[in-house]
């Protein structure tokens, strides 16, 4: 089972940065997650931890699910570190955000200063990180100067949805979806097998959060009253490839297509957060299109 942190009420699922792993677990009552992590063959082979960091947060009565995945940019310094930064700092972010009503308006500003406002306490902790005793000389003087001037840097997608509790406590109509994101990391809501909506930039190659230089790039949010939301498939650009059949895929399609783009000379980490609203185990002849 996910640790639980008591002070909030919330569990945690998160990804291994240095385990490539596949996932299926309930969340609650009614929520079937899978979560998938893999290192791209390059990481594999160097033993080279992965750039993408997932976690999702939920609360245990049922009132609200929270989640965020992020990319690390391969070209900064330590882009595993920014990933896994600032997904924890937007998880705790988005748990203490008011009710829709009471959130500033124009949210993606006030989410930009708190951004902006991380990196400079980001950097300080990146600069301490010890680089590897055998080091050559020459390569520590490119990783120290990559570091002072780029940082660590990251793309991410993140959202928070909240439930309407009943009379009894239980969950009941989703009354607020919640989605913030820079960079290409991609999401599709299923309303229904046959109703889907795409948020995320797959072109933006810019966009992205910095230690060093905290946002560069547009800032996104979407808010809306869903009618209902009967799956969420978010994945970083490592799986685009195979991005509009994700939620047709079974466990076994799913892992052989893994195996097969780690075989592509471009193969990418590949991070993938698949929740499924159903009571019953998910069954894998369901028409998603």
């Amino acid at each position: 089972m996910p640790p639980e942190n008591a002070a909030n009420m919330f569990r945690v699922l998160e990804t291994d940065q240095v385990i490539d792993s596949f996932t299926r677990t309930m969340l609650g009552s009614s929520i079937n997650a899978r979560v998938l992590s893999f290192r791209c063959r390059e990481a594999q082979e160097q033993s080279l931890p992965n750039q993408d960091y997932a976690t999702v947060s939920y609360c245990k009565d049922g009132s609200s699910l929270i989640f965020c995945i992020c990319d690390g940019v391969g070209s900064s310094y330590k882009g595993d570190f920014a990933a896994c930064c600032l997904a924890s700092y937007l998880v705790k972010w988005l748990q203490a955000l008011p009710a829709r009503q009471e959130r500033p308006t124009r949210l993606d500003a006030a989410l930009q200063e708190q951004l902006d406002r991380l990196a400079p306490v980001a950097q300080g902790q990146l600069i301490k990180l010890e680089m590897p005793d055998d080091t050559p000389a020459l390569v520590r003087e490119v990783l120290e100067d990559l570091c002072r001037d780029y940082g660590s840097e990251a793309v991410f997608l993140c959202g928070r949805l909240d439930y309407e509790m009943s009379v009894d406590g239980r969950p009941g109509q989703l009354s607020d979806a919640l989605f913030c994101w820079m960079g290409n990391v991609t999401a599709r809501l299923f309303l229904d097998s046959q109703q889907s909506i795409s948020l995320g930039e797959k072109t933006d190659k810019n966009g992205r959060w910095s230690t060093r230089r905290g946002c560069r790039g547009e800032l996104h949010t979407w808010s809306r009253s869903l009618p209902a939301l009967e799956r969420l498939v978010i994945h970083t650009d490592g799986l685009d490839e195979i991005g509009t059949s994700l939620a047709t895929l079974d466990d076994d399609a799913l892992l052989a297509e893994i195996q097969h783009l780690l075989t592509l000379p471009k193969s990418d980490d590949m991070t993938l957060l698949d929740l499924y609203w159903q009571d019953d185990v998910y069954e894998a002849e369901v028409n998603w299109r």
